[in-house]
Parts: structure tokens; sequence; C-alpha cells
């Protein structure tokens, strides 16, 4: 049996949407009798009528309106494939799913998607928030494209990194504290203050401890927080010292509290990190590429 093609199919439902050969001709530009032709010949292939003639134009028989329920579902798949075409011609469609802890969800990861999304703007951005461990568990089990931590991703996986910034620890010091006029603080000068820190696991409260230890300095007591902004906060408030990121200290009015250099200097990379071995959707293989084109 030889296959049918799409114009036969065409023609078929044309004249069963007019109920017409001479209406179908005029629909699909061509001539009654080549109409005619093609519908007798599309008949004798099937081995049945499709229509019924009569005076006032051309009905479905029974087993012309089981098959043109088929052709209607096929015609909508090709539809389907045209709107696709569509779509990519217009510009890649598609979700770029990521997550990132909260300074760099609301910082320097923003700001990169944005541009990315200004260049594609058929491709959603979600961007989540969490806790690093929660990034990482996230990237691993491929709930996510990519993530975007501060600092070093974890051994032991087969993750790949890129650096897109960068982010150094300072100190939150109240605007009524007897340091807060200095531009720069060493670490030892810190003994007996109030801290306010990180709840472990965290970088930051990684590094503080690290040269508490180096030091020799002890606090008077150690505050603990979820978030690098409430850190800043309830240094503000409370007149103890806060370690956070640069940017999240700048954020918060100068005449509160005042952001000052630690001696010696804390930086970490901001990494984007994504599983090497994950086969990637076209919108993350489409963003990697416009990354490494920037």
């Amino acid at each position: 049996m030889h296959p049918i093609d799409a114009r036969t199919l065409e023609i078929f439902r044309t004249i069963a949407e007019t109920g017409s050969a001479t209406r179908a001709a005029e629909r699909l530009n061509s001539t009654q009798p080549s109409i005619t032709r093609a519908i007798g010949a599309f008949e004798t292939h099937c081995g049945f009528k499709l229509f019924e003639r009569g005076r006032y134009g051309m009905t479905l028989t029974e087993a012309g309106s089981a098959l043109l329920e088929s052709v209607d579902r096929s015609f909508a798949g090709l539809n389907m494939v045209q709107e696709a075409i569509g779509q990519l011609r217009l510009g890649l469609p598609g979700t770029l799913r990521t997550v990132a802890v909260p300074v760099v969800a609301e910082g320097a990861l923003c700001d990169l998607l944005a541009e990315f999304a200004s260049a594609h703007p058929r491709v959603a951005i979600n961007i989540k928030s969490a806790h690093p461990q929660t990034v990482i568990n996230d990237i691993l089990t491929g709930e996510v494209d990519l993530g975007a931590i501060i600092g070093a991703p974890p051994q032991g996986f087969d993750l790949a990194t890129r650096v897109i910034g960068e982010r150094r620890m300072k100190i939150a010091v109240p605007a009524d504290h007897r340091l807060a006029n200095r531009d720069r603080i060493h670490f030892r000068e810190l003994h007996g203050e109030a801290f306010v820190m990180m709840a472990q696991p965290h970088n930051i409260r990684l590094a503080v401890e690290t040269m508490m230890n180096d030091f020799g300095v002890r606090p008077s007591i150690t505050h603990e927080v979820s978030t690098q902004r409430t850190v800043v906060e309830l240094a503000r408030r409370s007149g103890a010292i806060g370690f956070a990121d640069d940017e999240v200290i700048d954020s918060v009015s100068r005449r509160d509290v005042m952001a000052i250099e630690l001696d010696p200097p804390t930086r970490w990379n901001i990494n984007l990190i994504y599983r090497r071995d994950r086969k990637q959707s076209p919108v993350f293989e489409t963003f990697l590429g416009w990354l490494d084109a920037h």
C-alpha cells in the first residue's frame, strides 16, 4: 500500500468541513475536477466510500466520520510540530531552574539570569533560595539545572564549577560602637566582643572560627542566626559585632551600621555548580553557551 500524502488528507478534511468539492477547491486554491479526482483516488486506496454524494453536497459516511477523527488527531500533532518550530524561531522556550544561597540568589545570580533572560525572552527563570546543603542536594538529585554557592563545592562529586563573582567578609559594627569610625579592624582586636554569627554549617562561620583559633580570640557571647541579613539587623540592634557578606552589610543604612574591612581579609568566589554526568536540557545548554560568550 502506498503511503498517504498530507495533501490528500488535507483535501479529505476540507471536503468534510465544507461539504462540497467545489468549495474545497476554492479554499485550497485548486480546481473542482482535481479535488474530485483526488478524493476518488483516496476512496479507492481506502477500499470504502468516504462520502455520500447528493444534490446538496457531500456528507461523510460512517467510515468517513471514523477516519476523520484519526486524521484530525494527526493534523493536531502536525500543528504542534509547526508551533514548536515557530517558537524555536522566536527564541528557545523552556525554564532554567536554579537554586542558590539567599545572598547570591538576590545578587550575583539574579543579575546574571536577568541578563540571560533579556537575551532569551521566551525562557522562564526559576530561582530558589536555600541553605547551602539544600543547594548541593538539589543539584545532585536533579531538582535544578544549576546552583550557586559562596566558596568551593564539596569534594567527592562530579561537579563542574564556574566563577561568576567574588564576595568579601566584613564586620557589621553598630554606629555607636567604639570601633565604628575605623576603616579596618584586625581580628585580634575583637577579643571579648559579643559576636553575631551564622549558624553552622556556613562559610562565614567557618572563616570566623578559624580566625578565632588563629588569633586566640574569645567572644563574650555568641549569637546565632540563620540569614546574613539577620546578622546585620541583630548586630545593629544589640550592639554586637556581626560577620557578613559585604553586599548584605552595605544594603543596610550606614547611619545605623558600618561595614568595616577585616584584617586579614577573607574572600570567596561565587561559583555556579552543576553535574557533569547529567544530560543537560536544551535551555541549560543554551545558557552555558551564552555564559561562554560572556
